[in-house]
């Protein structure tokens, strides 16, 4: 007997007829579903597209932005993306919600396109969300460097424009054991820890049981309308709890225009689509209150990260 799962057989499922691989992720979906996302970036596009214009997406996911764009005003809209499976998908999303004649999907990278070969002209808008929990892990500075000097009209506007990232230093027996293992039964276990994860993991920490150890610290500043070196800075922490910190965890903030903002911080009324990142420290570290905490911040193109001492 056939199972019907969403009107498919399981047999249609085992064969590949609905797709789930590690091209398309699950995250797509709270991220279309993510409201306060979505609202904020059709505010910014409403704004930006006042006069109208041709607007650039780079990450067509689902084809949302890019319909966005169209349904206020863009003369014609370019939108790319590398995943051929969701490029195709975004091309029938757009065709069904009537965008088709506005709306170009091309099934490249951003750092492929040529400008008067791909598409027609420069774009005078360009608008992306190819932004991870961690900020950089989608190759956003370089694709976005890369649309300013060769995709994009002189004076573009950027949407986001910028981002400020901050972080704070937290306790979390609950998410260290999820990463490492000490004395198990009378065993010394530590050794496995070589397997574990040393970059950062994304948590919903408004879903675990953590302590702030620290007050929030603020740590980059991106304009994505200049180009940025690899850096690294030392960063301060002003312990405000005693406590055993665990794990670094930062977030930041999308400046998509001068008025929009959207945040990834813990303390939101409602959980957004990113987790906070995570990172955490290559031992437990005892604090205690009214101390600093002395960290290095790192970013090159693709992440962000902290080491010690």
């Amino acid at each position: 007997m056939n199972i019907k799962i969403n009107e498919l057989t399981k047999e249609e499922i085992v064969a590949g007829d609905v797709v789930m691989t590690s091209e398309v992720v699950p995250w797509h979906f709270p991220m279309m579903n993510d409201t306060v996302r979505n609202d904020a970036y059709e505010k910014a596009l409403k704004s930006a597209l006042k006069n109208g214009g041709v607007v650039l997406d780079i990450g067509s996911g689902s084809g949302l932005l890019a319909m966005m764009a169209a349904r206020h005003g863009a003369t014609k809209v370019t939108t790319c993306e590398a995943v051929s499976m969701v490029a195709e998908k975004a091309k029938i999303i757009i065709q069904r919600n009537g965008f088709a004649d506005q709306i170009q999907v091309i099934n490249k990278l951003s750092t492929n396109l040529v400008a008067g070969i791909d598409f027609p002209e420069r774009a005078d808008i360009l608008v992306t969300e190819i932004f991870d929990n961690g900020l950089l892990g989608e190759n956003a500075l370089v694709a976005i460097e890369h649309a300013r000097k060769n995709l994009l009209k002189p004076n573009a506007q950027l949407i986001p424009c910028g981002v400020k990232v901050y972080a704070m230093c937290i306790e979390s027996n609950e998410i260290y054991k999820n990463h490492r293992v000490e004395t198990i039964s009378n065993f010394d276990l530590s050794p496995f820890n070589q397997f574990s994860l040393y970059n950062y993991t994304g948590y919903h920490l408004a879903k675990m049981d953590y302590r702030e150890l620290s007050a929030i610290a603020s740590i980059f500043d991106f304009d994505f309308q200049k180009d940025h070196e690899n850096e690294s800075v030392p960063i301060e922490f002003e312990i405000t709890e005693s406590g055993t910190c665990h794990a670094v965890a930062f977030w930041y903030e999308l400046q998509l225009d001068h008025d929009t903002i959207i945040s990834t911080a813990p303390h939101l009324p409602q959980l957004s689509c990113w987790k906070q990142a995570v990172q955490l420290l290559p031992r437990p570290q005892a604090l205690t209150k009214g101390q600093t905490f002395k960290l290095t911040a790192h970013h090159d193109e693709e992440s962000l990260w902290f080491t010690q001492g």
